[in-house]
């Protein structure tokens, strides 16, 4: 057997020397370009916190605001509806057992309204929040459309303990969405969901009603444009689906990461 010994020469000693640099400057080279795209992403998320802070001392202020006008404004005209409503009660007793419900549902309901004005000014949770989980609230809240005449299934499940600002923002547009049913969607069945699904909690309405044309009804509708924000300031997402007598689904995403308990707003 015999072995062939490869002498370097000086050429071929400066080629491996030159192909060793080169790949030590290409490393080197990447080691910096991840070092400053890394500093960039950390420059961004900076940005994006300090931009948050900037809208939510601007939300303080106008929820100051508008707690002043609701104070001296709506709250005072619901106070007065409700005695009214307490006042005819005294003065005529209707004979229709139906009618006397209804009347004592409306004064129940300004009486509630009311309530719900204060505990805006106040900056306090709702009250069904104030009492249990988000789940129960939610639960609570499909079952009050159910004994107003709708046919509403829920897989509600219980998400645990979530951020302040997360679990009020998934109420709000619960009952907004349930609000709109009411008001647009004429009795038709409804579905509620609510989950958590890995890192982000999961909450879907659907119902088989009229429907809409979500392009030229978000304009002219606050409560949508109010959820899109909701789920906008909490980095998450909400997708409409709707057409005219094709019913409405309602599917909102809200992420969990890295989301501390703040204090409700």
């Amino acid at each position: 057997m015999t072995h062939q010994m490869t002498t370097l020469t000086p050429a071929s000693r400066r080629r491996a020397s030159f192909r060793f640099d080169r790949a030590q400057t290409a490393s080197e080279q990447w080691h910096i370009e991840r070092e400053r795209l890394l500093q960039i992403l950390a420059e961004r998320e900076a940005e994006i916190h300090f931009l948050r802070s900037m809208i939510a001392e601007a939300r303080h202020a106008e929820q100051r605001r508008i707690a002043r006008e609701l104070h001296d404004g709506v709250a005072q005209q619901i106070t007065a509806a409700c005695l009214h409503l307490q006042a005819l009660t005294g003065a005529y007793r209707p004979r229709s057992a139906e009618v006397r419900a209804a009347l004592e549902q409306a004064i129940e309901l300004t009486r509630r309204a009311a309530d719900e004005v204060r505990r805006l000014i106040a900056g306090a949770a709702p009250a069904p929040l104030d009492a249990c989980r988000l789940a129960e609230a939610i639960a609570a809240e499909a079952m009050a459309l159910h004994r107003d005449g709708w046919q509403v299934t829920t897989r509600v499940m219980d998400v645990g303990l979530l951020p302040d600002d997360v679990e009020l923002a998934l109420f709000r547009m619960t009952q907004e969405a349930l609000q709109n049913i009411r008001r647009h969607a004429g009795h038709c069945q409804v579905q509620v969901t609510l989950e958590r699904t890995g890192s982000q909690a999961r909450l879907e309405i659907v119902d088989d009603g009229r429907g809409f044309d979500p392009q030229h009804a978000a304009a002219g509708r606050f409560g949508l444009t109010g959820m899109r924000e909701r789920a906008a300031l909490l980095g998450g997402k909400i997708d409409i689906q709707s057409r005219p007598g094709c019913g409405t689904r309602i599917v909102i995403l809200v992420p969990l990461d890295n989301l501390s308990r703040p204090s409700q707003q």
